[in-house]
């Protein structure tokens, strides 16, 4: 699976649908990306034989992989990385700071400037 774009996130995914809840890096605001359904013949089944698990299982890996990919670049909308220390923050905790030329930073970072 690959990394998700802040330190905590939350898999609510099941066989029916992807869905994912990305924490703010600073003070843990959840930011909830889209639902995305599981579309496949295989989820509606509920009694498979071991072949057919097995196929479901590999394709709802991959749909849940690319789903992941797609709520990690839907999260990246919602959140600022900070220029000092690469945190993934919210807007209320986002300073946009005079002394990075226009740049931003966290909270956290902007304390420890001062």
């Amino acid at each position: 699976m690959l990394e998700s774009v802040t330190k905590d996130f939350s898999d609510y995914s099941t066989l029916e649908k992807f869905e994912f809840e990305f924490y703010c890096d600073c003070c843990k605001k959840a930011v909830k990306t889209p639902v995305l359904e599981f579309v496949s013949g295989f989820k509606r089944k509920r009694f498979l034989n071991g072949d057919i698990k097995k196929a479901r299982d590999i394709i709802y890996a991959a749909d849940h992989d690319s789903a992941f990919e797609r709520a990690n670049i839907e999260a990246m909308y919602e959140l600022n990385r900070c220029e000092i220390c690469g945190a993934m923050v919210c807007e209320e905790c986002t300073v946009y700071g005079k002394n990075l030329n226009g740049g931003v930073c966290c909270k956290k970072c902007n304390e420890s400037e001062k």
